[in-house]
């Protein structure tokens, strides 16, 4: 039943949350139009009811401070670890690079020469320590690691790490 209104205005209207200008056009119209008239009534007689009985029960089911405080704890333990989840991706794909770039100098150079160039190159890069190089700092170190790879373990060398760094 809507005559000159949409669903939308008569919502509004019913629930006190339209402006003056629409509000008067309905009033207006409920004024001379019976079927309009007996349609608010039922619907604000129903929006009352509905409101009384829904703030009873937001009364009656309404939780203790202690366990509103426990879930709130639970819900931001799950934000909390789910934004640990997304940090710690991207983490733990550098350290797989990081991996595999000692894994293919091991061979020429030895493990703990390799730890040590995937070192050096980390200081002399804007990431300036191993546990701070990121996929935004990643190609300048890497590009310092295939410097210091070519001194150690020759052009061959240095470009296999520079290839492997890449992928």
């Amino acid at each position: 039943m809507t005559h000159l209104f949409s669903e939308e205005e008569w919502i509004d209207y019913i629930d006190g949350r339209i402006d003056d200008e629409a509000r008067d056009r309905i009033e207006a119209h409920i004024i001379g139009c019976l079927s309009c008239w007996e349609f608010y009534e039922r619907m604000a007689t129903a929006t009352r009811a509905l409101t009384a009985c829904g703030a009873g029960l937001r009364a009656a089911f309404a939780l203790q401070d202690r366990r509103l405080n426990a879930g709130m704890r639970a819900v931001f333990a799950k934000i909390n670890e789910a934004e640990a989840v997304k940090r710690e991706r991207p983490l733990r794909a550098i350290q797989q690079r990081l991996d595999a770039l000692a894994e293919v100098m091991a061979p020429m150079c030895g493990s703990q020469t390799a730890i040590k160039a995937l070192r050096a190159a980390a200081q002399v890069s804007p990431a300036r320590s191993l546990e701070s190089v990121t996929e935004d700092n990643w190609t300048s170190f890497l590009s310092s690691l295939k410097t210091i790879a070519a001194v150690m373990c020759g052009e061959t060398g240095a470009l296999l790490v520079w290839e492997r760094g890449q992928s």
